[in-house]
């Protein structure tokens, strides 16, 4: 799969591959102004070449959108693979490449947001667990906050 990595100079021709479909409607704009302000903050936006829902977006932990204390660590806002592209993989590329890019910004790991039973709106906690997450902390509502460290362990 190849994959287009979003940004300031390209971000009004590119489809977002949200939730939100109709690129006339006002949240893309919204959503679409939202990144604009972000890429100044570090926010990566890497989607696949196939229009669907095939993407990750990531940003320095100390600018996410939630009250997480993650110093020095990256913050998936959000990966997603659906439909027809999921199950070839392309998770583990996106998660890779937010890996590798995080490492060479001199990160200490990463973390995301999930949750113990699987939700629609949130990273599947299999998944994470399978490549090596662990979950930090846990809101009473039950969502968790997972994360990967680059550390090495003594």
């Amino acid at each position: 799969m190849e994959y287009i990595r979003v940004s300031k100079d390209n971000l009004e021709e590119e489809h977002i591959c949200c939730a939100i479909s109709n690129n006339k409607d006002i949240q893309v704009s919204s959503k679409k102004a939202w990144l604009a302000d972000r890429f100044d903050e570090g926010l990566v936006f890497l989607k696949s070449v196939e229009r669907g829902k095939c993407f990750i977006e990531y940003i320095p932990a100390e600018y996410a959108w939630n009250p997480i204390n993650a110093p020095e660590y990256m913050y998936i806002d959000c990966l997603w693979v659906s439909g027809s592209l999921k199950g070839h993989g392309y998770s583990s590329d996106l998660l890779n490449e937010c890996i590798k890019d995080s490492k060479e910004k001199g990160k200490k790991g990463i973390c995301i947001l999930s949750a113990a039973k699987k939700k629609p709106f949130l990273s599947d906690p299999k998944f994470l667990a399978f490549k090596g997450f662990q979950v930090c902390d846990e809101a009473d509502n039950g969502i968790q906050l997972w994360y990967l460290s680059f550390e090495k362990k003594c």
